[in-house]
């Protein structure tokens, strides 16, 4: 019983350490999120929140640097699952989304 406990408990840190890592340590607060507006570079998104993002999706068709396409999600404060989703083109904001941040 001992044992299982044990290692129900090292999956608990496992799954913690993982999750905190998976944006850089850095989550994003609704406060945050409103301050990010079109146009902003990848670089002042990631000031505001203090930390960089992870990269989602990455779509270049060698259409030139103004049509690249970046999608970056953030770890959320709020509910369980809270993130937001900032999609960069030319390497600026162009849309933004984000679910259960407080």
């Amino acid at each position: 019983m001992k044992k299982l406990i044990s290692l129900f408990a090292a999956m608990i840190l496992i799954a913690a350490t993982a999750a905190s890592c998976s944006s850089g340590g850095s989550t994003i607060s609704i406060t945050e999120y409103e301050s990010i507006t079109n146009g902003m570079t990848y670089e002042e998104v990631c000031d505001i929140i203090g930390g960089e993002g992870e990269l989602l999706a990455n779509t270049d068709l060698d259409l030139g640097d103004d049509l690249v396409t970046e999608s970056y999600s953030w770890e959320g404060e709020g509910s369980v699952g809270a993130n937001a989703l900032i999609m960069f083109q030319g390497g600026k904001v162009i849309s933004k989304s984000q679910a259960g941040l407080e």
